[in-house]
């Protein structure tokens, strides 16, 4: 999946677009800024966004990290490991460690 990712958000966050569907989480760029994730707080399934809207903040000992929506979407799944452990962030952010999975929702 590392090789399809766009960053996106002036490098904070990055996608994977697999027709309508996206995968959506944060750079190793990000957390570095952020510091130790402390919490993690991430949009829920079925929420739907405009591009620009709130999806997701990291809070790090150094700053807190807002993610906001690349485009107009449905949330579709959120990964519930990172909510219980916002630790597993720092393991591999652009892999297993990703936020969202979502459908884009084209007008």
């Amino acid at each position: 999946m590392k090789e399809l990712l766009q960053e996106f958000q002036e490098g904070l966050a990055w996608k994977v677009e697999e027709g309508a569907a996206l995968t959506i989480g944060i750079t190793q760029s990000a957390l570095d800024q952020a510091g130790a994730v402390q919490a993690v707080e991430i949009a829920d399934a079925g929420d739907e966004f405009e591009a620009g809207d709130w999806i997701a903040e990291i809070r790090g000992k150094e700053s807190l990290i807002e993610i906001q929506a690349p485009c107009r979407l449905r949330v579709a799944e959120r990964n519930e490991e990172i909510l219980e452990q916002p630790s597993v962030l720092e393991d591999d952010p652009t892999g297993d460690a990703w936020l969202l999975r979502v459908e884009r929702m084209d007008d």
